[in-house]
């Protein structure tokens, strides 16, 4: 008997320590931990989520680490389980159509960013002009979607477009007649045009009736399900941080540039104030959204070929952190 007991006490001990050693796998001196990694280099358009880990974190109970990210780095492969990335919505889901298992916690971007400028003497200012143009479009990232959403949305025959394949750069499309038309961010190169005091038109693609979202946080579905607390925490640190960084750009940008010392600060000011109206939210909350608007993304999606199959969004989305959060102030 008194060896049962002996052997049910270990086993008892072994499953207590087994579950003591997975808690602190995500704890730091009595904290949570994880790492958000970025679909990009550090901007301003990334101020929200620096502010968050540098002021708020702690507060949250959260050791946050945030790694910038690049050309040839896709979050969507790299993020691992009790991490968390920045990705295009529409990344994301033709991933989970593919066999992935992602979940998108908050909306960083309630509608596309991405729009499409030419210079002002090519008089390009809607999708009907586009016609018997040249467009640049990138060999990667969402911007080709948007713009085949875009022609798609207001029945223009792309065959009447000549499309050329382009560098993010725009030292092409403002010194040569390569083409007539960039793809862009909408806070992002209009900022550099402005700095040198060219005169440009943009086509903002959610004017032209383009529903599609922008970057989104997203993390693996078993990290919601086994560590919910530490999404919690996350979702409630970069919310402070977008919330206060809208409220205040330039402490935002002051931050940033401490982290990020080679940012040009006044250069990356001007973005995230061009950018507030995208970071704003759903109903003036950054990071929600309606589940609804994800439908019409959907077949917006479906309609230009990036997603094959029937989506379940209520399988996709997990708002409920985010709206836990605002509750609760």
């Amino acid at each position: 008997m008194k060896n049962k007991l002996a052997i049910a006490l270990a086993f008892v001990l072994m499953i207590s320590g087994c579950s003591q050693c997975n808690r602190e796998k995500t704890t730091d001196n009595g904290k949570l931990s994880a790492t958000l990694k970025l679909n990009w280099i550090y901007t301003g358009s990334f101020a929200g989520e620096v502010l968050g880990m540098k002021e708020y974190a702690q507060k949250n109970g959260l050791d946050l680490k945030i790694q910038p990210g690049g050309l040839g780095l896709d979050p969507i492969k790299l993020v691992g389980e009790n991490e968390f990335g920045t990705a295009a919505a529409d990344e994301i889901l033709s991933a989970n159509d593919k066999g992935a298992d992602l979940v998108i916690i908050g909306v960083i971007n309630y509608n596309t960013p991405a729009c499409f400028i030419s210079k002002a003497e090519a008089n390009i200012t809607k999708p009907q002009d586009l016609i018997g143009k040249k467009v640049g479009l990138l060999p990667f990232g969402s911007t080709g979607l948007v713009y085949k959403s875009l022609l798609k949305k207001n029945n223009i025959d792309e065959s009447k477009i000549t499309e050329i394949t382009v560098s993010p750069d725009l030292k092409v499309f403002l010194t040569t007649n390569n083409h007539d038309v960039q793809p862009a961010f909408i806070y992002d190169e209009t900022v550099s045009l402005d700095e040198q005091g060219i005169k440009y038109n943009v086509l903002v693609p959610k004017d032209w009736g383009v529903n599609l979202k922008g970057p989104c946080y997203f993390t693996k579905r078993s990290t919601v399900e086994k560590n919910p607390e530490l999404v919690q925490a996350f979702i409630n640190t970069v919310a402070d941080g977008w919330n206060t960084a809208i409220a205040n750009p330039e402490k935002a940008i002051q931050v940033l540039k401490e982290v990020a010392p080679d940012v040009n600060t006044a250069r990356e000011l001007n973005v995230l104030q061009k950018g507030i109206e995208f970071y704003k939210g759903y109903d003036n909350k950054p990071i929600t959204s309606d589940v609804d608007s994800w439908n019409e993304m959907v077949n917006e999606l479906k309609g230009v070929g990036v997603i094959k199959n029937d989506v379940d969004v209520n399988k996709s989305l997990n708002f409920s952190f985010i709206d836990k959060y605002y509750n609760s102030k």
